[in-house]
């Protein structure tokens, strides 16, 4: 009742079902729904199926149907005079892994996981890395992306020494995962070898912070997947240790982070060679995936300019507002004490046994934050740059552990990304600049369907910003690209309209 206090309701308006897009793969099946069916030698993977499935739904919904689009070649990486990219918005779900084209060996590792229904990234994801499409998986964080790219392409590998007689070799990867950090790194490679205890297959994890001769041990041994960071990967191609002949499938993950962040040049090298041996006659060419929660306009076309071609797959909570998770904006009058007001924030949390992130701009504000808390006796881990690698991944096991010791992480945005990790709110004690940090940071919680709250202070500066993004959300409406500098440019707009 102060005035200061305001929530956004935790439930919204339900969406508007959203017409079906037809997914633009190569279907060897495909016919218009006029035609008769042509018989075929054998069925056609169930993951085509469903693909065509998809398709003849979209026609039956469709007000005006025409001929079914021209079926066209997988796309390369970095093939020339490719159609534009296409951004398609869907919402398909489906019961279970198996309506997806997945088999036996896959499916195994997800029953042994007690994972039984697809998230709608899963149902878009899946059948499209299984047709050979060169992709952008969009997807909020906490939604299932990493099992949405490699469920199909273990199977892919297996499909390949199956009909190819593709083989696992030394030093030759036939597929490659990029991950911005160290720590998502680690995530994905974990994921991998849990797939692997059903699916055989290998699969090596090289990332800097550590040294490269035990890499180069695993390297010379038969492998079939490298999951690492890109500059470790290059270091390990200059030494000769990986080698690109093999390479049919590439993921970039956080791949929004990776061109935000200044890995697009080590990105670059590591394609050069991929695309001038995929440009030659005869060559297998080999497919991208691409995976990001967010997606400014400006990343997207970086994207669009080096991946041409690639189709871009968005499912319907793309830059949206989770809807399990409750966003409190608490507006400070200025005369307060700004720690003081965090402290009353966080102490009934962890009073409820909550897991709480707290998020500051800068490394100094993270210090202080971290100094305050100590002082009244609340054990927190800190996760920024200055923190060292080794020391990282020990304070998040700590943060992650199930007794409670610190149930309190004190973070910059470095923890904003790619962490996968179950926190009950997030508190903004700086507000973000712009609102895809805001959803990043937003989405360390409520993740996989589960609930959680999400509480911001809002010092004056950040009044503008902060009112946008709640209106945004109230609205179901994209977040994508609200900046506190074009918050204020549209404002100063508006009032000199007024005026």
């Amino acid at each position: 009742g102060d005035g200061r206090r305001r929530a956004v309701p935790p439930t919204l308006p339900p969406l508007p079902p959203l017409r079906l897009r037809v997914l633009r793969a190569a279907l060897s099946t495909a016919v218009p729904p006029s035609s008769p069916a042509l018989a075929a030698p054998a069925p056609p993977p169930r993951h085509e199926l469903l693909l065509e499935r998809l398709r003849l739904r979209h026609l039956k919904d469709s007000s005006s149907p025409g001929p079914p689009k021209p079926l066209r070649e997988r796309a390369r990486g970095g093939e020339r005079g490719s159609p534009p990219p296409q951004h398609q918005q869907r919402s398909v779900e489906v019961e279970s892994f198996e309506e997806l084209g997945l088999e036996e060996e896959v499916l195994a590792a997800m029953r042994e996981a007690g994972i039984t229904k697809p998230t709608e990234i899963q149902c878009v994801g899946v059948p499209a890395v299984l047709s050979g499409t060169s992709v952008v998986l969009g997807s909020h964080t906490g939604s299932g992306k990493t099992l949405a790219y490699l469920l199909p392409l273990v199977q892919l590998l297996r499909h390949d020494e199956a009909t190819l007689g593709m083989s696992m070799k030394p030093r030759r990867p036939r597929a490659v995962v990029l991950c911005p950090t160290r720590e998502l790194t680690e995530q994905v490679f974990r994921v991998a070898k849990s797939i692997s205890h059903h699916a055989r297959f290998r699969s090596i994890m090289v990332s800097g912070g550590t040294r490269l001769k035990p890499q180069e041990d695993s390297l010379n041994m038969p492998v079939d997947m490298v999951v690492g960071t890109p500059g470790r990967i290059l270091d390990h191609i200059k030494e000769g240790n990986i080698v690109y002949g093999d390479i049919k499938y590439l993921v970039l993950d956080e791949a929004d982070t990776m061109f935000d962040q200044g890995f697009g040049e080590d990105i670059r090298k590591f394609l050069a060679p991929l695309k001038n041996r995929a440009s030659k006659p005869g060559d297998q060419g080999f497919q991208t995936i691409l995976v990001s929660a967010t997606m400014t306009k400006g990343v997207q076309k970086l994207i669009d300019e080096e991946f041409e071609g690639i189709e871009h797959l968005r499912t319907s909570t793309f830059q949206k507002r989770i809807a399990t998770a409750r966003h409190d904006f608490i507006k400070l009058s200025g005369s307060e004490n700004k720690l003081e007001a965090l402290l009353q924030v966080l102490e009934p949390s962890l009073a409820k046994g909550n897991k709480v992130m707290v998020f500051c701009n800068t490394l100094n504000s993270s210090r202080a934050v971290d100094h305050f808390l100590t002082e009244n006796h609340i054990s927190t881990v800190n996760y920024h740059g200055e923190v060292p690698a080794e020391e990282r991944v020990e304070n998040l096991n700590k943060f992650r552990n199930e007794e409670g010791d610190c149930p309190t992480l004190v973070c910059t945005d470095l923890a904003a990304r790619g962490l996968d990790l179950e926190v009950d709110h997030v508190i903004m004690f700086d507000f973000p600049k712009n609102s895809i940090d805001y959803l990043h940071r937003t989405g360390r919680t409520a993740r996989m369907g589960a609930k959680g709250k999400v509480t911001s202070l809002i010092a004056k500066k950040d009044v503008g910003l902060a009112t946008r993004i709640e209106d945004a959300m109230k609205k179901n409406e994209s977040l994508e690209s609200l900046t506190t500098s074009n918050v204020k440019r549209d404002s100063a707009n508006s009032q000199n309209t007024e005026g």
